[in-house]
């Protein structure tokens, strides 16, 4: 019956995320910024301030630099955002002859023309791609629901997140005493594994990605790459997805490198170059110091989870699909556990939150 129970609450709250997903997103935002920010308040209150106070300095404060950075940095980025613009087809046209030299190669190999007017192609693929760039900023603004949505981020969210965070530790006790006594340590160590890996992570990764998109952008800006800052922040966003989005952001670094400077092996060099020293930093110093082994999420199961969550619910399963993803690793690891010991195969393995 219990097990039952739990099956059929668990596939109500599924369903009922899937079905309100277009209006999901500020709450989703807002429980992430408290969960976030829970250390933060609970340190304040130790201090002896008031739990409401706490939750109120906090998340004003968060809020305050966010919108701090976004009005700093605003205004380089609009204008590299332009003047990318309207240096893309120049871009592309730098990477006419090296088109060319393939193309031929192509059609020597395989006996095909298939060379064709690379001057027309290029042309007609900026164009295609300036218009659909165009065609979708459009569309989103005219989009009742996302203008509902970023007015519902900008104003909604921080008044969620204010009261999840003020009584946080009021809503965990309360679905802690939910918990039937038969099962309840049990569910608590598996609760408490799942926090130490989506805390670990999601915390950890997002450190990474911003440390790494400030040292992208300073290191292409040494070697005078074009629009350094835009592709630093680009990097840094794209670095959360493991592996695929620093590959990409890598390769976009040096498509604009072959239009700024053609294919000078030295320049185009140094812009690789960067990109491999960040990525040994990142490998050596920053995911083992930030993230960690105990978090034990491997990567290609991050990067499926991304994927399959924009697939099944857009942006909103973007943002659930590491939360989910480590709950479920977590579950699995305790699934296994729970079978090896019962067949006597192995014992059972400690909690994550054990493991030093």
């Amino acid at each position: 019956m219990n097990k039952w129970f739990w099956i059929g609450s668990t596939a109500v709250v599924v369903l009922f995320i899937y079905l309100t997903k277009g209006v999901m997103l500020p709450f989703l935002a807002g429980l992430a910024v408290a969960y976030f920010l829970d250390p933060i308040a609970d340190r304040l209150e130790a201090l002896k301030v008031p739990r409401g106070a706490a939750a109120g300095l906090v998340i004003a404060v968060f809020f305050l630099v966010i919108v701090g950075v976004v009005l700093a940095f605003w205004p380089i980025l609009q204008s590299q955002i332009a003047a990318i613009s309207k240096s893309l087809p120049q871009t592309l046209a730098g990477l006419r002859p090296w088109l060319n030299d393939v193309l031929q190669t192509l059609s020597d190999r395989f006996g095909q023309d298939v060379a064709g007017d690379v001057d027309s192609m290029l042309a007609s693929f900026s164009d295609e791609l300036l218009a659909r760039v165009k065609d979708g900023a459009g569309s989103i603004l005219k989009s009742g629901l996302a203008v509902f949505n970023i007015l519902s981020l900008m104003l909604i969210s921080p008044v969620v997140a204010f009261y999840l965070l003020r009584d946080w530790d009021l809503l965990v006790a309360k679905v802690d005493s939910w918990l039937p006594p038969s099962g309840s340590e049990v569910v608590r160590a598996l609760a408490t594994n799942v926090d130490t890996v989506l805390a670990g992570f999601v915390r950890g990764q997002l450190m990474v990605s911003t440390i790494m998109g400030i040292l992208y952008a300073i290191g292409w800006s040494a070697v005078g790459l074009d629009f350094a800052i835009l592709l630093g922040v680009l990097a840094g966003v794209m670095s959360i997805v493991p592996f695929v989005g620093a590959l990409f952001a890598a390769a976009v670094a040096v498509a604009m490198g072959v239009g700024q400077w053609g294919m000078d092996p030295v320049q185009l060099a140094l812009v690789a170059s960067v990109f491999l020293v960040v990525q040994v930093i990142e490998g050596s110093f920053l995911t083992p110091k930030l993230i960690g082994d105990r978090v034990g999420l491997h990567p290609v199961w991050v990067l499926f989870a991304v994927f399959a969550g924009g697939e099944v619910m857009g942006f909103v399963g973007v943002l659930i699909a590491v939360p989910a993803a480590a709950a479920i690793a977590v579950l699995v690891r305790y699934w296994i556990d729970v079978y090896l010991e019962h067949h006597g195969i192995a014992e059972a393995i400690a909690p994550v939150s054990a493991k030093e």
